[in-house]
Parts: structure tokens; sequence; C-alpha cells
């Protein structure tokens, strides 16, 4: 199969790329930068540029079979402060991907929306895919905007889009330059001996999942060719205060943490309910919290000697 990965150069998009090489199917990424923590792989086919390149877009999507689209313009700490810059940098360009996707005749969408931001505050816990969707940011917005479209143009035009909420993915190769991947940023602030931040008092509990047993979960969902849209997290809650004992225990070291009010923009909690996920794919997330961290810091540390 002829895959494209949008955004294939980012922390998810790299990982996804290994597991699609794994399983025989030729791979063609496209994405602003290249890859940050490793040369570019000689079996895949890269295209730098942006998305609102529409001859460069167009080119790269010619005998696609599958779009995996994981590029986002913003993050949900900084999303709020220019909303306009969401929409023409989310919104627009995706809806001339689908449009260009239209003319090329390929149905087969993948879109990473998300599984914390687009639901807003949570009214029960654990959250299925039917929870009311009242973001809190415009991120969360900018992500419930194009799943409507997708299904819009699924009712329209036949599209197949794959609508997949993640939870908190981490692990390798993760970046910590932008406000976004607390356990690597935990993590690399303890390597590099600074102090840490937590918004709140640590207590409110998230789901977070490796990022290995993200991408495996939606390679099998993909290849399943199921529409609609599928919650994929670890289906268990971590407070951050866990998460620093663990890193404590990981690294041996002393941490010295500031406590301070919690965002307007973060969500209070949420753990996600992917028991649909799981009636459809046979693989089930393995990587407990404590393995996930062993395995981040030890990456860290060998990239570290790496450099």
């Amino acid at each position: 199969m002829n895959v494209l990965v949008i955004g294939g150069n980012g922390f998810i998009g790299s990982h996804l790329i290994d597991v699609l090489i794994l399983n025989g199917h030729k791979v063609r990424v496209y994405d602003l930068f290249n890859e940050r923590y490793r040369p570019p792989l000689k079996m895949v086919d890269y295209r730098i540029s942006s998305l609102d390149n529409i001859p460069d877009l167009h080119e790269a999507l010619l005998e696609i079979d599958i779009v995996f689209h994981l590029a986002s313009a913003s993050v949900p700490s900084t999303s709020n402060v220019d909303m306009v810059s969401g929409i023409n940098n989310n919104i627009i360009p995706t809806l001339n991907l689908l449009n260009l996707m239209l003319e090329l005749n390929i149905k087969r969408f993948v879109y990473f929306s998300s599984g914390g931001a687009i639901y807003g505050n949570p009214k029960y816990l654990p959250l299925d895919e039917d929870h009311p969707l009242n973001p809190i940011s415009s991120y969360g917005v900018e992500k419930l905007t194009i799943e409507k479209y997708l299904m819009l143009y699924q009712q329209m035009y036949g599209l197949k889009p794959l609508i997949l909420r993640p939870s908190n993915p981490y692990g390798p190769r993760q970046g910590h330059y932008v406000a976004q991947g607390v356990i690597s940023t935990f993590l690399r602030k303890v390597q590099m001996n600074e102090s840490i931040t937590v918004f709140g008092n640590g207590n409110a509990e998230k789901d977070y999942i490796f990022i290995s047993d993200l991408v495996r979960i939606v390679y099998e969902l993909s290849m399943e060719n199921e529409s609609g849209i599928y919650n994929i997290g670890s289906g268990i809650g971590t407070s951050l205060n866990k998460i620093i004992e663990e890193i404590k225990k990981e690294t041996k070291k002393t941490i010295n943490i500031n406590y301070i009010d919690k965002k307007s923009y973060d969500v209070d909690q949420f753990v996600l309910d992917n028991s649909k996920t799981m009636n459809v794919i046979e693989y089930k997330p393995l990587i407990s919290i404590e393995v996930g961290i062993s395995n981040t810091w030890d990456w860290l540390n060998e990239s570290k000697s790496n450099n």
C-alpha cells in the first residue's frame, strides 16, 4: 500500500512510519521539517513543504492509497492567543487537502484529533466517544471543526475517515521545544538538573500512552478499514505527582518542584474509555507508566551521550 504521512517527521509520525515500513508499506512523508533525532530513512520518500503549498501537496498525493494527517500548527497552551491563526493554518489547509484527495479519488483518510482537548472538562469518567464535546481551548475547537468537516465529506463525497482521539503520548524522540509532552519534559529537566513546574496541585489524573502502543493501535485500526471516531489511550489515569515519584525512582535524583496555579486552557483530568477500539483490534496497550518512563529516560541519556 502507498501511504502518505503528513507530519511524518514529528514525534508520533516518526514512530508511525517505522510501523508502516516494518509491515511492508511504501511510505511518503510530507512535512515542514526533517526529523530532529535521526537522519532521513533511505526507504522513505520525503517531501519538505507546507500544507498551503497546493502544487507540492498535489504531487505528494499522486498514487497514494491512504493519507495519515498528524500535522498541527497549534497546541492547547498557545491556541487561545491567536484563534484566527488556527483557522488559517489548520482548518483551511485540511479542507484544501481533502479537496485534492477528492480530485485524485483518494478516499481513505486517518486524522489525529485529540483525546483530551476536544472533550473539555469531563462530565463523567472514563470518557467514551459519545461524551459531550465542550472544548476549553481554540485547539480543541479546531480539532472538533475538522472532525465535523470529515463527517460532512463522508456524507457528501464518500470519504472514508478514521478519526482518532489519542490520549497523551510519550516516549523516545519526543521534543521539548513546545508546551507539550509533560513526561518527556520533566525527564529532560531532571536530566539537566533543573526544577520542574506543576500547574495545579498535581493530583488530577490523566491518560498517558507509550508511543509504541499508540502507533501499533493506530496501524491496526487503519488496516481494519474502519471509519468513525475511536479513542486511543491506556484507559488508566495517572497523576503528575505519581509521574514525579516514578521519575524519582528511575533517575535516583532529587527533584525541585514548583506548584503554581493551573492554566485555564488545561482540562482538569481525563481518562479515555478505549473499549470501542479494543473491540475492533486484538492488540492492547502493553507498556506500563513505570516501564515507559524507564525507556524514555534511557533514550534521553543515550541521545545526550551521542551529541
